[in-house]
């Protein structure tokens, strides 16, 4: 997802339908996705919503963490405090760390 959309040759200039259209077809073709299973371009782009608006929210409990650091703490200590506070405030595990890992440093989630 991110690759595509910060492709130097396409840019911003495509259109939504060819955009997701590209992701549906990076998605098939990832060798981390089993043998002939495909996502719709609906699917993607709902699942995309979904993980955007989990790992937004858990960017607000990370920056809430890090400012309740104390001196001594890790990042691992501060990482599992905003999982905490993610639980607490959302009643639900946050299950998309891998994607939080991916995207954090990138300019639109710090």
């Amino acid at each position: 997802m991110v690759n595509t959309s910060k492709d130097p040759v396409v840019g911003n200039e495509q259109k939504a339908g060819a955009f997701w259209q590209r992701i549906a077809a990076y998605f098939a073709a990832s060798p981390k996705v089993a043998r002939g299973e495909t996502r719709s371009v609906i699917q993607c782009k709902q699942r995309w919503q979904k993980m955007k608006d989990l790992v937004s929210k858990f960017c607000g409990t990370y920056a809430a963490a890090t400012r309740q650091r104390t001196s001594g703490q890790s990042e691992d200590d501060t990482v599992k405090m905003a999982h905490k506070i993610f639980y607490d405030d959302q009643k639900i595990k946050f299950n998309l760390h891998h994607a939080w890992e991916e995207l954090r440093n990138d300019q639109k989630w710090e």
